[in-house]
């Protein structure tokens, strides 16, 4: 057979690298980077790579299976998706009927190309919103920031490409895998580079300025840049004047934020502080890249988020070349059209029922989402209301959430009555599941959720199709939302859903050849290809069409009277973690470590790919990293076997003994080691051995969003006599 050569797009993590997949006889032989993707621009990375061990993978789910033992016996027995569906929906029409829709959760993990979709089909079912997913610690505590502070709402990653000044903030531009190219390409055309890390990462040893602050407290690290700013006069005072609201109560806010004093909190040198205010405030234009180190994983999460995205409204590099761009993509992600959503609902409303909405009424309003440890307490008490049905898709909660002994109590509640997992291989969740679904992975697919990409659409196209009836998630909810009420899923195929997106909320209408050929497609006003700056001045950004940021006050907002009303300072202060050497000296004399988790690895992406040779041979073992001083005081050498303690359990690691992390602060990285792998003949380490999340509380929490303190809590550490 003629080799097939496919252009494509990677999805295996939010990169989104552009791919290039050559296939014979629906056998991957081989990938490469895309040059002409305008982002990632060539560059791939080895998680790409191993497409193809994950295409052929023998322990692949590769057809629906209903459980026939006792839950987590590991009997199965294989039906049609048919039959899959049909109970499916039986059930959830009898579970409705029985209790309401509220007793039925879908759970979602990290975004695989198909959210909106997903609130669709909650839509369907009678729920509002996302129902379960992690967005109070993934995301969403930075995005909410930036859309009540700057109207941007999104991630707010900065324009790399014709910045002056690029500052990395909580994320580091190798583990985006296509952004490092890009940083290191303007650098060499002078541009400067200020990484903001609790590790010393790759991409650190290639910066002007690097500060390696104590775990949560980037909000009063962000004050005391704010103070440096203001007082020495390095702001935009012409931009602060027209376009900004509350700039004198900021100014007051932190004229006490001295560099001294945030040294003390911080650990970053004084000295340090002001020379990374001056940088930013003297060579801009400056973009922004801050990420989940920053708002997201604490319990100041909201309060860090805000006081970082102030430090971008004063300096107003917003929507400017080289600044950070409002991409008008968002609105189209989660459009009232594709989710079904009521814009004249407000899902903050007392009467909706959402699961944690009482305690964290922030979370309900902008989160839409039930808070995971509420779900797991209705599960096992049934209250406030009984949760009879679960539906995770690309999800592990097991390895996804705090607090992880609770989760697990709740999934082998009696209680529950039907468990859905729909995955690509049998994690710790899926075992324990009445039924497995199979999952098909992006070179086996169509869709993808463009959205990512600033103003750009890129269109996908699958290579190989997938092993055994593997299917698209996209068309999982098709068929499943068909059955429940097909006026509101029309579509033929995932096609067909495709095309409908971009025609119904892009403004393109195409057949599917077209939309393959393409490839790019801007979605800038009149399709140009060059970015429309400054929109906010010519009242693009406003539903009513005048000048102005989408906020409230149609200002960046220093002042913010819409956190206010959720019990937050409505100007941006800092609040130490509630677990710390300060908060809690009891705990930290028995906990000394503070204990920051989550942080990316190169291979894996989340807890997947452990059992994947191509990735598993980059990182063979848990490990937790130590600084030299405090392994040489435990008597820990490199390599060692060790237990990472907290008040709420223990994991196995080993030791990696580096200046990589500073003196009194250890790390834990996202995977888990959650599978074996069989080829390189190594261990899985399942739901709880080398699962950080077993050590985070999920309470004490952000007091109004409910982030959990992944990034900021306290732990020991104990040699191990006989290896784990």
């Amino acid at each position: 057979m003629t080799v097939k050569v496919t252009r494509t797009v990677c999805t295996t993590c939010h990169a989104r690298c552009g791919a290039i997949v050559h296939s014979e006889d629906n056998k991957i032989l081989k990938i490469e980077g895309d040059p002409n993707q305008p982002f990632s621009r060539g560059m791939f990375c080895g998680s790409g790579f191993s497409e193809r061990e994950i295409h052929e993978h023998p322990d692949r789910i590769i057809y629906p299976m209903k459980r026939v033992g006792e839950r987590g016996s590991g009997k199965w027995e294989r039906i049609t998706w048919d039959e899959a569906l049909d109970t499916i929906t039986k059930k959830t029409l009898e579970i409705k009927e029985k209790y309401g829709p509220e007793a039925i959760v879908t759970g979602q993990g990290t975004g695989r190309t198909w959210n909106h979709w997903h609130c669709r089909i909650n839509s369907t079912i009678g729920l509002e919103g996302w129902s379960l997913v992690p967005t109070h610690v993934c995301l969403m505590p930075h995005i909410i920031p930036n859309a009540l502070t700057l109207g941007v709402f999104s991630a707010g990653s900065g324009d790399f490409f014709n910045a002056n000044t690029m500052v990395l903030w909580g994320t580091s531009a190798t583990a985006l895998r296509s952004r490092i190219r890009t940083v290191l390409d303007r650098q060499g055309q002078g541009a400067k580079l200020i990484v903001i890390d609790v590790r010393y990462t790759d991409i650190a040893k290639s910066a002007d300025i690097f500060l390696q602050p104590r775990p949560g407290t980037d909000g009063a690290l962000a004050l005391s840049i704010m103070h440096v700013l203001i007082k020495e006069g390095l702001y935009d005072k012409e931009f602060v004047d027209k376009w900004t609201y509350g700039f004198d109560e900021l100014a007051e806010r932190v004229k006490t934020w001295t560099p001294e004093k945030a040294a003390e909190i911080t650990w970053v040198p004084a000295e340090d502080i002001v020379a990374t205010a001056r940088m930013m405030g003297q060579n801009g234009p400056v973009a922004f890249n801050i990420s989940l180190g920053v708002g997201c994983m604490h319990t100041n999460a909201i309060q860090n988020g805000r006081a970082a995205a102030c430090i971008q409204g004063l300096l107003g590099h917003i929507d400017v070349k080289g600044g950070l761009p409002i991409a008008l993509q968002f609105s189209v992600m989660l459009d009232d059209k594709i989710t079904l959503w009521d814009p004249k609902k407000d899902p903050g409303r007392p009467d909706l029922k959402v699961l944690g909405g009482d305690e964290y009424r922030l979370y309900k309003s902008f989160g839409r989402s039930q808070w995971p440890k509420a779900v797991w307490r209705a599960v096992i008490s049934g209250k406030p209301w009984p949760v009879k049905m679960m539906v995770f898709i690309a999800n592990d909660p097991l390895l996804c959430y705090e607090e992880t002994k609770t989760t697990r109590e709740a999934l082998l509640s009696k209680n529950l009555e039907f468990i859905v997992v729909k995955d690509f291989f049998f994690s710790p969740t899926a075992k324990l599941a009445d039924m497995v679904l199979p999952s098909s992975d992006w070179a086996e697919r169509d869709t993808i959720d463009e959205e990512l990409f600033p103003n750009t659409v890129i269109s996908t196209e699958r290579a190989v199709d997938p092993p055994g009836e593997c299917w698209d998630d996209w068309k999982f909810f098709l068929e499943w939302g068909k059955r429940l009420n097909p006026e509101q899923w029309p579509w033929k195929d995932e096609k067909e859903m495709v095309l409908w997106r971009m025609k119904e909320l892009m403004g393109m209408d195409m057949t599917w050849e077209e939309y393959v050929k393409g490839a790019y497609f801007s979605m800038e006003p009149g399709g140009k290809k060059e970015p429309t700056y400054q929109k906010y001045a010519k009242g693009m950004l406003r539903k009513d069409g005048q000048p102005g940021f989408n906020t409230r006050t149609g200002r960046i907002e220093f002042r913010c009277d819409t956190l206010a009303h959720f019990g937050y300072d409505p100007v941006p202060d800092y609040i130490e973690p509630a677990e710390s050497p300060i908060s809690t000296p009891g705990v930290f004399k028995e906990y000394p470590f503070i204990l920051t988790t989550g942080h990316r690895l190169y291979s894996f992406f989340h807890s997947a790919w452990t059992n994947i040779p191509a990735q598993r041979e980059l990182y063979p073992y848990p490990f937790v990293l130590i600084n030299p001083a405090d392994a040489n005081q435990l008597g820990i050498t490199n390599g060692e076997w060790v237990s990472v303690e907290s008040p709420r359990g223990k994991v196995s690691a080993k030791a990696h003994v580096t200046h990589e992390i500073g003196k009194g602060v250890v790390a834990l990285p996202r995977p888990g080691w959650r599978d074996d792998c069989k080829e390189l003949g190594l261990p899985g380490y399942g739901w709880d051995g080398a699962n950080p999340n077993v050590l985070i509380p999920a309470e004490p929490a952000d007091p109004s969003f409910g982030s959990s303190p992944m990034k900021s809590s306290l732990c020991r550490i104990v040699k191990q006599e006989i290896k784990s």
